[in-house]
């Protein structure tokens, strides 16, 4: 039986009997809108050359604005900019003028911010300022795409099938995009015409990175998405539309001596322009990326974003509030789906006898297979997703040797997604609903959440709002999120968040929240001024933070004044005061009691240059507090070398000295450790050509941590922390040393068509593995936990 039946009829219920609610836009006379040109027969050689005569006879448009300072003024260069339509898709073509002799070109891997010479193309297909796309090509034809909400909400982990050029010319250089229909939802036309959002975008290397857009559209104001100048479409009705992508994988693990391969596919298909069904079959979750290197000695998860195909396909309709991409509190965002649970580690229940290897136990669950369906019916959007999991199983050891076999069961997971938006008459009014249920022998969850959403027509308030509501094996928790945000002017915003969770709610079985039991209260200000003289802008911020949990203890309480300085050669200063009040900890000691923290101090100061030269660097130093009122020094230096397009080295390092560490022992007792962790990391990439690239990457992190004073919670005394001697007479001296080695090559045969041939060599030291940094490195390389040489090809084929 589907697994949302028992809940998704009545939930359905709620929202539509609240939509109803919702103010109607009445009648609302669009301005007229221009044509954008059809064509029925061309010929284009996507190489970015402007040489097709196709080219020649549209008209083009410019209307740049510097955007990046906020100052609107007119550019020093034109730009011209044509683009038409197929029944296959878009096409855009841009001649950027500006001297040769200026142009920055730099490759990079997909989706990496560097300043440098860039084009963008913005598209709203919805043509109501609902969801939309941000496709850019660098001089070089590296390429960053993201998905876009309502107004600036990117999510750059999405990928797209899209494809662009371009050719360094004598008056400056060229640029051709090819955007497809198949890439895109597109609502249905009842009258066989349609309205589509454009924005362009270029940034100029040689001037620090500055940028301009058409229409001009600054950080600084709300407005995005829904203001791309609209164009009219007519008789575009895409076929139905299916893409198919094979994969095969070949795995050599070096510690088992042992081949594995496996072979599947992803399937995408389209039976009208506004939905979608995908499905993958035998899927391969096995990354080809590693996650950073993060060591995590809080009491709160660390959020790993998703990196897989599948799940980033669509999947906009399930982000519910803003602060599902980030802003969620302590260590991560919230979000009622978090699509990295699925295929996550297993749940195995070890025997105390048997010995298994910890990288088994932490290794993802296979899938047997997944499916999600997504679409829009006039200002009605939907989404459901479909998952579930093998039983995995892993191989141990009894004390004499004898081989067993740990089992586990894998977990059905299900979502429903409802999001009626109307956006008539200006600004936006949304509400929906979203549920997730997972099923387990051992768990049954169940997580129900309406959210809704207002922008209004002049642009300066944004109001977003969440109910949420769990029922996890028979225990249910309510929470509540409350964010407004306030523009009075171009360049000043205020913006107060609110949010009160109980202590039963638990929403992590499929989605992420790293701490429930809080009541919180939040106030932004924030202030953009590109007026200055001397300087390109100058920004300065306020936040003041007041979190208290459900008992009425102070547990998160700070606040900050940031100032940021860029100067007219794009370097940049940023300055940090942070003034923390007295407190409650009562999450260190995992419900042993909370204790007292002091009032405390904090600054920071760092300096980055220009990232668009050969030669960029940065330093920065952080001043914090450590939970009882000593102090935490954290030093931070970068250097990137990029002496060619195609090769660069990037390498930083930090190291942070902490004076008293505090970790819990158990039992309501703690232990503090002076403390010393240095944290290097190397990027090493070479590019054959802009779509074949060689990357060497290593992180390593090593905390070494010497005991100091020894405390037990006093709780007859209000939490005080009382100093004790050491319980056991053990010394309690650690080390933790993880490292990550990857190298690896990348071949993009076509969009969305990758070869992948990657090395990956991992370590993580036991703790009393008490030796100096340079044998902890030597032996972290030697001693592996991780040795896998992958080979993946995964190509698209169809439309």
């Amino acid at each position: 039986m589907n697994p949302l039946h028992r809940y998704l009829l009545p939930a359905s219920l709620v929202v539509f009997t609240l939509c109803a609610l919702v103010p109607g836009a009445g009648s609302y006379a669009q301005p007229s809108v221009p044509q954008l040109p059809r064509l029925e027969q061309v010929d284009i050689d996507l190489d970015g050359f402007l040489d097709e005569a196709v080219w020649n006879d549209l008209p083009y448009v410019d209307g740049m604005r510097v955007i990046n300072p906020d100052t609107l003024a007119e550019v020093p260069y034109e730009t011209h900019i044509r683009a038409f339509y197929t029944e296959q898709g878009i096409y855009v073509g841009a001649m950027n003028f500006q001297p040769a002799d200026t142009l920055v070109a730099r490759m990079t891997s997909r989706d990496t911010q560097l300043d440098r010479d860039g084009f963008v193309v913005g598209l709203d297909p919805s043509g109501g300022g609902q969801y939309g796309y941000f496709l850019r090509i660098n001089l070089g034809d590296s390429m960053t795409d993201a998905t876009v909400l309502p107004e600036r909400q990117l999510n750059l982990q999405w990928d797209g099938s899209w494809n662009a050029r371009t050719q360094a010319l004598e008056n400056g250089w060229s640029v051709e995009y090819f955007i497809p229909w198949a890439m895109m939802p597109l609502p249905q036309a009842a009258d066989g015409s349609r309205q589509i959002g454009f924005y362009y975008e270029r940034q100029i290397g040689h001037l620090g990175g500055e940028t301009w857009s058409s229409p001009p559209l600054p950080r600084t104001v709300n407005q995005f998405l829904s203001a791309f100048e609209r164009y009219e479409l007519e008789d575009i009705e895409p076929r139905r539309q299916l893409t198919f992508y094979p994969f095969a994988a070949a795995g050599f693990d070096g510690l088992r001596d042992e081949l594995d391969t496996k072979v599947g596919a992803d399937i995408y298909w389209r039976p009208t322009s506004n939905t979608l069904l995908s499905a993958t079959l035998n899927p391969d979750f096995g990354t080809v990326e590693s996650d950073d290197v993060v060591v995590n000695l809080t009491a709160f998860e660390t959020f790993f974003p998703e990196k897989r195909t599948f799940f980033l396909e669509g999947q906009d309709i399930f982000n519910t509030h803003p602060r599902s991409s980030g802003g969620g509190g302590p260590g991560g965002p919230i979000q009622i789906l978090n699509t990295r649970r699925i295929g996550g580690a297993a749940g195995f229940d070890i025997p105390g006898n048997v010995n298994v290897l910890p990288t088994d136990v932490s290794r993802p669950t296979e899938l047997l297979g997944a499916v999600k369906y997504t679409g829009q019916i006039g200002k009605w959007q939907y989404g459901t997703l479909f998952a579930s999991e093998d039983d995995p199983e892993i191989p141990g050891t009894l004390p004499d040797g004898t081989p067993v076999t740990v089992q586990a069961k894998g977990r059905d997971f299900g979502v429903a997604r409802l999001l009626y938006e109307d956006t008539s008459g200006g600004g936006r009014r949304a509400i929906g609903w979203m549920g997730t249920t997972v099923e387990h022998p051992d768990i049954d969850s169940v997580v129900n959440a309406v959210d809704m959403h207002y922008f209004s027509r002049d642009n300066r308030w944004i109001v977003d709002t969440q109910f949420m509501h769990s029922d996890t094996s028979g225990v249910s928790g309510v929470g509540f999120l409350g964010d407004v945000s306030y523009r009075p002017e171009r360049g000043k915003q205020h913006s107060i968040n609110a949010t009160w969770i109980d202590d039963k709610l638990d929403i992590n079985e499929l989605g992420f929240l790293t701490r429930n039991d809080q009541m919180n209260l939040s106030y932004n200000y924030f202030v953009n001024e590109s007026d200055i003289p001397g300087l390109r802008n100058r920004t300065t911020g306020f936040i003041a933070t007041n979190e208290w949990n459900t008992d009425g203890l102070p547990v998160r309480l700070r606040a900050a004044l940031q100032r940021g300085y860029t100067f007219l050669d794009n370097n940049s200063l940023n300055l940090s005061l942070l003034y923390f009040p007295a407190r409650y900890d009562d999450r260190l000691g995992r419900g042993t009691g909370a204790f007292q923290l002091p009032v405390r101090y904090g600054a920071g100061i760092s300096y980055e240059t220009d990232r668009a030269q050969s030669l960029s660097y940065n330093l920065g130093l952080n001043v914090d507090p450590e939970d009882l009122g000593s102090t935490q020094v954290q030093g931070r230096a970068g250097v990137a070398w990029r002496p060619v397009d195609r090769f660069s080295v990037d390498l930083s390092l930090s190291y942070t000295d902490r004076e008293a560490l505090l970790v819990h022992r158990g039992a309501g007792q703690y232990t503090s450790f002076e403390a010393h962790q240095w944290a290097p990391r190397l990027e090493v990439d070479y590019f054959i050509t802009a779509k074949q690239q060689i990357r060497i990457s290593t992180q390593w992190t090593a905390l070494k941590a010497f005991e100091d004073r020894f405390y037990r919670v006093n709780t007859e005394r209000d939490g005080q922390l009382i100093p004790t001697a050491n319980p056991d007479n053990q010394p309690d001296d650690f080390v933790i040393s993880r490292l990550t080695f990857q190298a690896r090559y990348r071949w993009e045969i076509a969009p969305l068509s990758d070869l992948f041939i990657v090395y990956t060599r991992g370590s993580n030291l036991p703790r009393n593995s008490l030796f100096e940094f340079q044998e902890l490195f030597e032996q972290s390389w030697n001693d592996r936990i991780v040795d896998q040489f992958v080979i993946k090809l995964r190509y698209r084929l169809g439309s």
